[in-house]
């Protein structure tokens, strides 16, 4: 800050001061309506980017809704066929740090940020889906320099957190829902995210309505709120990370996983 700043500060009544301060505030988009705000380095998509910079647009999420509501109008209405999947997001918990306990002590946008930097991978399944991952990254954990890792950064990232004596965080979503509803809600979240933040090695696939009709710009809307969905639940269930399987000859042995 310039001397001849400091000088016009100190020579400024207190109602002018804070008059000031407000129209800085003002001016960020930022208001901080709880806790501080922390901001840090993210490589979202521009849209997703807005939200964690301007609390104007982070309250305008909610009209993003819509898109979610149009998409799940239309699947429910033309897509009936084999409903058995679901979407998940893998999560670093040294990263979320329990963020519900700290939910409430934290400035809003901060608690969003949090969330949104602690994915690292967004994907589409069924049954047993997610611990795939979970019993590949096993198999390399032991080796220092596996190949396997080098290709793929997401199981290099589950070993990293594992090594460090913590467990995945894994969420499941969207229950009970048609292969390519599933498919383009995971297309939208990554665009949202984007391929600079995330482990994904692809950019999903746009089906229905979403291909046809949405936007560039409004497939990434449909993204945030999606995230933004995720979010509430989240914060609703207690962080249960998930350890090395005991065996990795059954993935589907769900006890084996640590808690």
């Amino acid at each position: 800050m310039s001397k001849l700043l400091v000088f016009s500060f100190t020579q400024t009544r207190p109602l002018q001061l804070r008059n000031i301060f407000n129209n800085l505030v003002k001016a960020r988009g930022i208001n901080y309506s709880l806790g501080t705000l922390h901001k840090h380095h993210t490589s979202f998509s521009a849209e997703l980017e807005k939200t964690i910079n301007s609390e104007i647009s982070f309250n305008n999420i909610r009209y993003l809704y819509k898109y979610v509501q149009q998409h799940c109008k239309w699947y429910q209405e033309n897509d009936c066929v084999s409903r058995h999947y679901f979407n998940y997001l893998l999560l670093d918990p040294r990263v979320t740090n329990k963020l519900r306990e700290r939910a409430g002590n934290l400035h809003k946008m901060d608690v969003w940020n949090t969330f949104l930097r602690a994915i690292f991978y967004v994907g589409k399944g069924k049954a047993t889906r997610p611990y795939v991952h979970l019993k590949k990254a096993q198999k390399s954990l032991d080796e220092v320099n596996s190949i396997a890792l080098v290709k793929d950064p997401k199981l290099a990232l589950i070993v990293s957190i594992w090594r460090a004596k913590r467990g995945v965080l894994l969420i499941q979503a969207f229950q009970d829902i048609s292969s390519e509803d599933a498919q383009t809600r995971e297309a939208s979240i990554i665009d949202a995210l984007s391929m600079n933040h995330l482990t994904n090695r692809r950019l999903g696939v746009y089906c229905g309505p979403a291909r046809s009709s949405l936007s560039s710009r409004e497939r990434k809307y449909l993204g945030i709120a999606l995230l933004h969905k995720l979010l509430g639940k989240f914060l609703a269930t207690e962080e249960s990370e998930l350890y090395p399987l005991k065996s990795t000859k059954n993935v589907k042995d769900k006890a084996a996983i640590g808690a």
